[in-house]
Order: structure tokens, then sequence, then C-alpha cells
């Protein structure tokens, strides 16, 4: 029976899943990097979860690893995905542990047409927004310090609410970095805000083996369109930052007493959006 209840799990949650997969063309090369967020600025509780830089001649992708592995096993094989699930979440005990880590963003570049698609999950639902690339102004400096082997030089910019170091270097001259942060005479290695409340450093670069480059989301429904950045940080203010959603799950598992002054203080890498 409880065979059986999975298989039919399984043929109800393919057919109810809708991928978004639009390649734009072959990956040449791949940074794996560390990103470090602080969830609550006034405790300074923190999390960690691997991003890939997947980059073309023409575009790049960067998302959180563990995400894209954690969607597409579910997609393909889903009972080993409830398998491992189960594993770090046992019945019974509250679950804690996503196997795709914490990180949920995904960020698609396209540099020829001038356009980046950004996704991300906002209180269970999938959001996406497009907008015209913008590249970070960048004033060079001549401080210099090895990373990964390479000799690296700094960079600084104030970029939609937040100034960021990073460190990029030229003996990898392609102009892409994590996240936003691009347009750099060089691969950027590590960078991080001047708070730093965001840090990402590269543990690896790779050139063999590389996946295609494009929008590749294994999603159970479309992401509800947002009109503009804006709007999309908005509803990410709303929901996380100001606890609403995190509130109401509370309320639904009876622990509606949770107060909102108690919820995480921190707030999105980008800060230029109207905050009520």
């Amino acid at each position: 029976m409880r065979y059986l209840l999975v298989a039919i799990s399984a043929i109800c949650f393919l057919i109810a899943h809708a991928n978004i997969i639009k390649d734009k063309e072959s990956g040449i090369m791949e940074v794996q990097y560390i990103k470090t967020s602080v969830s609550d600025t006034l405790k300074w509780d923190t999390y960690s979860d691997p991003m890939t830089l997947r980059i073309g001649e023409t575009s790049a992708m960067f998302y959180p690893t563990k995400k894209m592995w954690a969607d597409s096993l579910l997609r393909n094989n889903f009972e080993l995905h409830e398998k491992l699930y189960r594993e770090a979440n046992p019945i019974g005990k509250p679950a804690v542990n996503p196997i795709g880590g914490l990180e949920s963003e995904f960020l698609f570049r396209n540099v020829t047409e001038g356009e980046t698609m950004v996704y991300d999950r906002i209180a269970g639902d999938g959001y996406s927004y497009s907008e015209p690339t913008e590249a970070p102004k960048w004033e060079i400096k001549q401080e210099t310090k090895e990373i990964l082997g390479y000799q690296c030089q700094l960079a600084t910019c104030d970029f939609r609410g937040r100034q960021w170091n990073v460190w990029f270097t030229p003996e990898i001259p392609v102009k892409e970095g994590p996240w936003k942060l691009f347009g750099l005479p060089g691969l950027v290695l590590e960078a991080s805000d001047s708070k730093n409340h965001y840090t990402y450093i590269a543990t690896g670069i790779s050139t063999q083996n590389i996946g295609p480059v494009g929008i590749r989301l294994y999603v159970r429904h479309e992401p509800y369109k947002m009109k503009s950045r804006q709007k999309f940080l908005q509803e990410i203010y709303n929901q996380h930052i100001k606890g609403k959603f995190v509130a109401s799950m509370s309320a639904l598992h009876g622990n509606g007493s949770q107060s909102m002054s108690s919820q995480s203080q921190y707030d999105s890498q980008e800060t230029d959006y109207p905050h009520e």
C-alpha cells in the first residue's frame, strides 16, 4: 500500500509539474561560490549555501547549486527525492533540513539582448521579474591579493542601496561575477557588501563538461510575473522581512503568540525600493 501511494503521488506530481527550460547557448566556464547571508542582523545569525555561476559567450546564469539539484531530482526521480528528504527529516519531527538548501534565487543574464530575469520563491510561491541588464559603475583600486592562485584587484561600487567591495582577476578576462556583480575586466572571485550582510567567495573554477546556459527552472507552476523589480522586492519585504508569512505559519501551527518584533531583522541585497 505504501509503495502504491508513493507511485500515485509521483504520477500526480509529474502531471502537475511544468519545467521552464530555455537553453540559449553552450557553457564555457563554471565558477563555484559559497554565499553567506545574514538572516538576523540583531543576533547576527547567518546561513551559507553553494552557488554556481555558469558562463556562456553571450549570457550567464547564477543559481543555488543544491536547489537546482534537488528540484531536478524531484522532477526526474521522485522516489529518490522522497527517500533523501525523509532521511534528512524523519516523520514525526519538524521538517527543518531542506535537501535543496535555503537559497532559492535564480538569475539569468542575457548580455546581447540586454535583459536579466530573476526567479525566487516567496512564501511558498514562485515569482519572477525581468529588467534591463545594468552593470554596476565600478571604481578600480590599487589593492591586490591572491585568490585560488589568481592575482586579484579590488574594485568598489554603490549599487542599488549597498556599497560593494569585490576582488576580480584580469588573468581570467571574462566580465562576469556572482549575482549582478559583473562588468569588470576580469572574473569576480570574491565580493561583500560594506556591512558584510552578503558575501560571495569562489571555491573552484571548471572549464570541462559545462552544461548549457539559459533559463532552467524545475517548477510546479509558472511563476507569478511581477511588473517590476521594486514590486518583487516589496513582496519579499512584506512576506519575509516583516514576517507576515512566518507569523501566519506560526498561527497555523498553534504558535500565534510569536510577536512581529521577534522576527528576523534583515534586508534584501537591493534596498532601493519602497519600505513601509
